[in-house]
């Protein structure tokens, strides 16, 4: 019986240590397999790392060529006029008529409004009768004048034959000059009337508001019944401009490009009101103090504009372009290629999984005055000496390029 047990066990025994031989082989095989799976794709992508890059790319290229440039230089403004006038009132008082409007020519000395004048008729008037009291206060110092004279000499002489006190000849003698102080105070008083009936004048003429110009009203900033009050400011009624057909356009020009405007050079502009025409314009001056908003530096520069067409119109935003200057016959390059670079130096190293081609010759990225010559069917980096642009193309000053060599500006197409 107890033999029968073992027996049983050992049988158990002896299938337990076959399963285990047997799963252990499954999973020897299994490794097996994985580790070659690993290989298989290392393989693959040391062939693809290997692999030639057979990729063939077809340049769009520039030959150099020499030609002329204008050079110029590009800034925004608006149009003002000539001269502009504003025209105030220096009275105060009630406007009773305005006789001009916006957009009316004037000319010099036309009544544009009228004050109302009552009072300032009245205080004529007064003025006027104090100058008449002060005339007549003159008369009447006068006479009293030559009759103490009078006095004073019969004195004198009844006192050089002795039968005249001294008393009464100093007494003739100070009613003299009294009257002579009484004469000088009423002349004064005259002086005095006669300057209150000019100011009350004054006052009555600047009721009339002319226009100091010929011109155009571009603006009127009162109406009939208005009532005006000029006590420490000038009130502006009318704003004029003087003949619009000679205007000004001011435009802000920045500090890299201010050294290179000058008064006299040519300009042209243009506005939005005639989209795709060009007018002609000169520049005048150039201001000597900065404008500086946001940190950014620029200068104000005037230009004269002909609108004798009466085309354009004061406040009109304009962009000028001012030539500064010519270059005659000069080896030029296109600005694009100064901005173009080879796909592989755009990808400067690729990453881990980028192609070695893209690695080859490290960072190929240059400088600003870097072009990319093509030598021997290949773009090759190239730096150069540069001058003067347009904005199309840059002056060549150095003696790395020549007539003829052929930068790259592009890709035209990639094929595979």
């Amino acid at each position: 019986m107890q033999e029968g047990k073992d027996s049983s066990r050992q049988q158990e025994m002896a299938v337990e240590v076959n399963r285990i031989i047997r799963s252990e082989r499954k999973r020897g095989r299994a490794s097996r397999l994985a580790w070659l799976i690993v290989l298989l794709v290392l393989l693959a992508l040391s062939g693809w790392w290997l692999w030639p890059d057979d990729k063939e790319v077809l340049w769009q290229t520039h030959r150099l060529d020499r030609g002329n440039m204008v050079l110029t230089a590009t800034a925004t403004g608006s149009l003002e006029p000539k001269s502009e006038v504003s025209v105030g009132a220096e009275i105060s008082g009630l406007i009773t008529r305005v006789l001009v409007d916006e957009n009316d020519q004037v000319t010099e000395g036309q009544v544009l409004a009228l004050f109302d004048t009552d009072e300032l008729e009245v205080a004529l008037e007064q003025a006027e009768a104090q100058l008449a009291l002060a005339q007549a206060s003159v008369a009447e110092a006068e006479a009293t004048l030559q009759e103490s004279r009078v006095d004073e000499r019969r004195v004198n002489a009844l006192r050089e034959r002795g039968t005249s006190a001294q008393a009464e000849l100093d007494a003739a003698m100070a009613a003299r000059k009294r009257a002579e102080a009484k004469l000088a105070y009423a002349r004064a008083s005259v002086r005095q009337a006669d300057a209150s009936v000019s100011q009350a004048r004054t006052r009555l003429e600047k009721a009339v508001i002319s226009s100091p110009i010929d011109g155009v009203v571009l603006q009127r900033s009162i109406e009939p019944g208005n009532t005006v009050a000029a006590s420490f400011q000038t009130p502006v009624l009318f704003l004029l401009a003087e003949d619009l057909k000679e205007m000004e356009l001011h435009v802000s020009m920045d500090e890299a490009d201010v050294g290179l405007v000058e008064a006299g050079q040519n300009a042209t502009f243009t506005v939005d009101a005639w989209s795709g025409r060009e007018f002609s314009a000169k520049v005048l001056k150039v201001h000597l103090y900065p404008a500086v908003e946001n940190n950014v530096v620029t200068y104000t520069t005037v230009l004269s504009v002909n609108n004798s067409e009466g085309l354009l119109r004061p406040g009109m935003t304009a962009t000028a372009t001012v030539e500064t200057g010519r270059r005659e016959d000069v080896l030029r390059v296109p600005n694009m290629a100064f901005r173009f670079t080879p796909p592989e130096a755009d990808a400067g190293g690729g990453g881990l999984f980028s192609h070695p081609g893209a690695r080859a010759g490290g960072n190929r990225l240059g400088p600003s005055n870097t072009v990319w010559v093509m030598r021997d069917g290949q773009p090759t980096r190239m730096v150069v000496r540069t001058g003067a642009s347009d904005g199309r193309f840059t002056e060549l000053t150095g003696d790395e390029l020549a007539e003829g060599d052929t930068v790259v500006t592009g890709i035209q197409t990639a094929a595979p």
